[in-house]
């Protein structure tokens, strides 16, 4: 277990008049640990609520983007090639921060992803914290609606809990990537997490077949799913609210099999709310009657393709050979796949068939160390 100096407090930082100071702190940190919180629970377009933050000079602050006219203090320290960012399960918050605040990213460091390289059977932040710092991180607040205003305390001290101790485990992990000989394999994952593009949200017309049963109902049901999925998003995106607040799954699907033609029919279909019978009743029967006309259940989305199968014959043969020498290798070295050649490195290298060591090197996802350590049999494996 690891000694830390917490934290006294951390600031909230709501009013332009705060950035003075937390600037200068950002100039002298080189470790800037990073978490967000969003509104997806709780509206139509998500949008970053808050972002915390902690220094290696151990102040945080709880920032307030929504209280904020802009964020432009924190994009030189995300960008700098000088500032280790730290996240744990990075993915979300890069891509969230790209998207509102076209942030750009250098230097990453994913505790989350430290670990899976390590082999470490729980990986979420609440278990390394434990683990090493024998503190038990409460769950209350995980489904917050963190786009309402006021935010209780009790509510801004679980968001700065998730970067209170993000800095010491970023010294931890990195000292145990280095002691595993996997500090190389973690930066091409780092590298690659730094340039992930933003997600926008926007509509998507086959979002009615993810509604559980709905594969298997008959042709005029998938025909009404579809109509009332429309209906639906018309609705959640005018009232900037998600889909299953207003009109969930599971009352999609009893209303295409009750398909009701009344206002007092559709009421009597358990689950629709009073909102959905009164201000959506007219357009959910309207969706009702054209899924009854058109009768042919609606396309659904192609299936996404294996890219193994993209390949040719002899460069399946390639994989398949590359995947079990990986497993074998995982085995006998007592690491995990992803540390000696990730799924992405691995169908690469069996498409491109490299020939030589420098150009394994330069396969996306392999790199100098693992060409190092297993190039010669991997290059043995693809001839």
């Amino acid at each position: 277990m690891h000694d830390r100096h917490s934290f006294d407090e951390f600031d909230y930082v709501d009013h332009p008049d705060q950035w003075p100071a937390v600037i200068d702190e950002l100039d002298k940190t080189r470790v800037l640990a990073v978490d967000t919180e969003a509104d997806s629970m709780h509206s139509y377009i998500e949008k970053v609520c808050l972002v915390q933050l902690a220094t290696d000079g151990d102040r945080a602050y709880v920032v307030d983007p929504l209280a904020l006219p802009e964020l432009e203090a924190l994009r030189e320290p995300l960008a700098s090639s000088d500032v280790t960012v730290v996240f744990h399960g990075a993915d979300f918050d890069v891509t969230s921060l790209r998207r509102d605040f076209d942030f750009e990213f250098t230097q990453i460091f994913d505790t989350m992803v430290a670990s899976q390289l390590l082999g470490d059977e729980k990986l979420s932040l609440r278990d390394l914290v434990e683990r090493y710092f024998g503190v038990v991180l409460a769950k209350a607040h995980t489904r917050a609606d963190w786009g309402k205003r006021p935010l209780t305390r009790a509510e801004l001290e679980y968001s700065y809990l998730d970067v209170a101790y993000l800095v010491e485990l970023e010294q931890i992990q990195r000292e145990r990537l280095d002691a595993a000989d996997l500090s190389a394999e973690a930066e091409i994952e780092f590298v690659r997490l730094a340039g992930r593009a933003p997600v926008v949200r926007e509509f998507d017309p086959h979002g009615w077949t993810r509604v559980k049963g709905s594969r298997d109902a008959p042709a005029v049901e998938q025909a009404i799913l579809h109509a009332l999925h429309a209906v639906r998003d018309v609705h959640a995106r005018q009232l900037d609210r998600p889909l299953f607040k207003v009109l969930g799954n599971e009352s999609i699907l009893r209303i295409a099999k009750a398909r009701p033609t009344s206002r007092g029919a559709l009421q009597d279909v358990k689950g629709v709310s009073s909102y959905a019978s009164n201000r959506m009743g007219n357009e959910i029967l309207a969706a009702v009657r054209l899924g009854i006309e058109r009768e042919k259940a609606p396309p659904r989305p192609p299936k996404k393709s294996d890219p193994a199968k993209k390949l040719d014959h002899t460069a399946q043969k390639r994989l398949g050979r590359l995947r079990d020498w990986r497993g074998r290798v995982a085995d006998k070295a007592r690491l995990t796949t992803l540390a000696i050649l990730p799924n992405y490195a691995m169908f690469e290298v069996a498409r491109v068939r490299p020939r030589t060591l420098d150009d394994l090197e330069c396969v996306a996802g392999v790199g100098r160390c693992r060409t190092e350590k297993w190039g010669n049999e991997i290059l043995k494996l693809v001839r």
